[in-house]
């Protein structure tokens, strides 16, 4: 809890690079809360609420707030979204 008269900004993190290498798809970002733990989520449609949004990993950001991810691309699907779930 903050003292009174403090104000918290909480920025959400941010994906700063995206790239496919070998088959896998790689991205990576900043901005979490270091060592906190995140959830990657996907669905084939955007649209879905997060709740049917499919858990794919469960990762911890790094010491920095840093994270990254790779996963094996499924060209079974036209098109696969991802998302940060924060706890």
């Amino acid at each position: 809890m903050l003292p009174a008269g403090r104000v918290a900004l909480v920025i959400p993190p941010v994906i700063g690079g995206v790239n496919i290498s070998g088959g896998n798809l790689i991205f990576g970002g900043t901005g979490g809360t270091p060592d906190a733990v995140y959830y990657v989520l996907s669905a084939t449609n955007v649209s879905l609420p997060s709740t049917q949004w499919t858990p794919v990993r469960t990762n911890q950001f790094d010491a920095l707030g840093n994270f990254d991810f790779t996963n094996g691309i499924d060209f079974s699907q036209p098109q696969i979204f991802y998302r940060l779930q924060l706890p």
